[in-house]
């Protein structure tokens, strides 16, 4: 969801130039055209600084996994409101909060040392490890085949479908693929079916924890293999190890999918 907010300040032309591109990038941003939201909330700003483009832009940010920018932007929006009417100190609060949460990495040290062991065990040690970790997975479970949990399963879907109202899918190409196999309405009927919202929602707060640690490069990376691999074991969960045999029944989805085919 992308906040909606009034465009403070004093009237100005620059300000009537701001709220045009503001409200230029909440028209994109609730179109799902998001790079070109966030081209017209960082040229709002440049034309008169205003806290909305800013809680905007942090908004879309964070549903790219990217928190630690999304604080910079709530950080400055909050001591611009408070020179502009203090309209938005509530929300910013709010969010504020919520983001420290996933940001918490940065300020305890952990973020480092993420960072160092990422270098030392690659992006597929660190995908798994850190899926197993957030969702509470023991690793000998998903060694063997057996971490397609109802929440993992979930999780995977509902990812699928951020990348593609709110991010780049170009930079996602596992996902991408996943995309052209699955029909979008397979998809949607998936999002809207979560086993438990509230543990998915601490999962997903635990693996937002891990991704936001890193740099986006290798953020992007690490997402990637947690696409492949949560597939991976979905395929070998409804057609065994050897799902990818040329004698295998497996078409590429799970079975519940293959009645969607068309």
């Amino acid at each position: 969801m992308v906040f909606g907010r009034l465009f403070g300040g004093h009237s100005n032309e620059n300000r009537e130039e701001g709220k045009r591109l503001f409200e230029l990038g909440m028209k994109s941003a609730v179109e799902f055209r998001s790079n070109e939201a966030l081209d017209y909330y960082a040229k709002s700003i440049e034309a008169s600084e205003n806290p909305s483009p800013y809680i905007n832009r942090a908004n879309l940010l964070g549903k790219r996994i990217r928190h630690y920018e999304a604080r910079q932007d709530l950080l400055k929006a909050k001591k611009l409101d408070l020179t502009q009417g203090k309209q938005f100190q509530d929300v910013l609060n709010y969010e504020l909060a919520k983001n420290s949460v996933v940001t918490s990495n940065y300020a305890n040290g952990v973020a480092q040392k993420l960072v160092a062991d990422l270098r030392d065990k690659g992006s597929s040690f660190v995908a798994y490890r850190i899926l197993c970790t957030s969702f509470g997975i023991p690793q000998i479970r998903w060694d063997h085949g057996h971490g397609a949990t109802p929440l993992i399963e979930f999780h995977l879907f509902n990812d699928l479908d951020n990348i593609v109202k709110f991010d780049d899918i170009s930079r996602y190409p596992e996902a991408q693929g996943l995309v052209e196999m699955y029909p979008a309405a397979f998809i949607e009927m998936k999002v809207g079916d979560c086993p438990n919202l509230s543990a998915f929602e601490s999962a997903e707060t635990k693996l937002h924890n891990f991704l936001c640690s890193y740099p986006e490069d290798d953020m992007i990376q690490i997402r990637r293999h947690t696409h492949y691999e949560i597939h991976r074991q979905l395929l070998i969960r409804d057609f065994g190890e050897m799902f990818d045999a040329l004698d295998s029944e497996c078409e590429g989805v799970i079975k519940e999918a293959e009645p969607h085919l068309s």
